[in-house]
């Protein structure tokens, strides 16, 4: 009997191991899409349907298992929709194995777990592991009134009644401290990933990103002939903001302007931060006159926009700007780098202009 119930708990964290990596990127929450909620129910559900196909009958007609837990796991991060479709498609699940009064009983108590644990997930605030501890506790209530009301004979069941308690009650506390671990290791395994291609500080992507996209660019460019140009931005005295206000003003600052140039690129550039008080913006399917209207646009956005400064009055700062086009004919694909740096160097003699560079490192 015993045998059943550990093979219920393997199959248990096996599946919720393997159900974890489909949804990776798509973790059930209350605030998840409708479709993933119905797929985080039907594979609950089929989770369920596998639990009781090694069941332990206690008699003809009864049986018993976990088919609870993956119910009230689903309900515990997805509310209410996701228990009442894992409990459906688990009913289904029992119909299939036979139909009798057990079987109608199953759905009636698969439907009162997924209900009220749909309900205490939603409406009872309570720490993570108490929440589970009342989740787990109602849908056992609801699991052994259930066999109390199908055994002619409850007394004959009772060793199997208390065994399916304690398993039940094992089980569930082994999935759910499964669930959460793989979970918070995915969060960080996805936060790691994310760092490495973001700046900390403004969000924007950062300098080994910068290198990816530049590469990925050129080589379309090259082949497909499709106009790449490279824009890179410098803030003028920014030293002089950090002298006057401190770092922490100055990290403010940055933060605003990489916001700033997010709302003004759109979703048509890679905006980057190279390091310190340097951007760059890759505008790939763009010619030079577009970035030329482009930058002008940033400039005189900066130049007309007051930066909050913390504890401090706002202040003003201006913005100087090189650009480069990527031409066929350049031997290597720093060459464009090269040049806009350049453009770079130019503006910054003069400040608060754009300047273009014409490639002159052409083969």
């Amino acid at each position: 009997m015993i045998e059943s119930f550990i093979i219920n708990i393997a199959l248990l964290i096996t599946f919720i191991f393997f159900w974890h990596q489909m949804f990776t990127k798509r973790r059930l929450t209350f605030e998840s899409p409708l479709w993933v909620k119905f797929a985080d129910g039907i594979l609950g559900g089929i989770l369920g349907i596998i639990l009781m196909h090694f069941s332990i009958y206690v008699n003809e007609i009864t049986l018993l298992d976990l088919r609870h837990i993956p119910v009230i796991i689903v309900a515990y991060y997805g509310g209410m929709l996701p228990p009442i479709i894992a409990a459906i498609v688990i009913s289904i699940g029992r119909y299939f194995i036979d139909i009798n009064i057990s079987s109608h009983f199953s759905l009636i108590m698969m439907l009162v777990i997924a209900l009220g644990s749909g309900l205490i997930s939603i409406f009872i605030k309570l720490v993570n592991w108490k929440k589970w501890l009342l989740l787990l506790f109602y849908a056992q209530a609801v699991f052994s009134i259930a066999l109390y009301l199908v055994s002619p004979n409850y007394i004959d069941v009772l060793d199997a009644a208390i065994l399916h308690i304690i398993c039940s009650i094992c089980g569930g506390f082994i999935a759910f401290y499964f669930v959460r671990y793989i979970r918070k290791n995915s969060e960080l395994l996805m936060k790691y990933k994310e760092y490495s291609r973001k700046d900390p500080l403004t969000g924007l992507y950062n300098i080994r990103t910068f290198h990816h996209y530049y590469k990925n660019f050129i080589k379309l460019a090259k082949n497909e002939n499709i106009p790449f140009t490279l824009m890179m931005l410098d803030i003028d005295h920014f030293k002089k903001v950090n002298d006057t206000y401190g770092h922490i003003a100055g990290d403010e600052v940055l933060k605003q302007i990489g916001n700033l140039l997010l709302k003004i690129t759109g979703k048509d550039a890679i905006v980057t931060r190279n390091g310190g008080e340097e951007f760059a913006i890759l505008l790939y399917g763009q010619d030079i006159n577009s970035g030329r209207a482009l930058a002008e646009n940033i400039r005189k956005e900066i130049e007309n926009t007051s930066f909050h400064v913390p504890n401090h009055k706002d202040v003003k700062i201006t913005i100087s700007i090189g650009l480069a086009q990527y031409d066929p004919k350049m031997e290597h694909e720093h060459i464009l780098y090269q040049e806009t740096d350049q453009a770079l160097y130019q503006a910054k003699s003069t400040r608060n202009i754009v300047e273009i560079r014409h490639s002159d490192l052409l083969v």
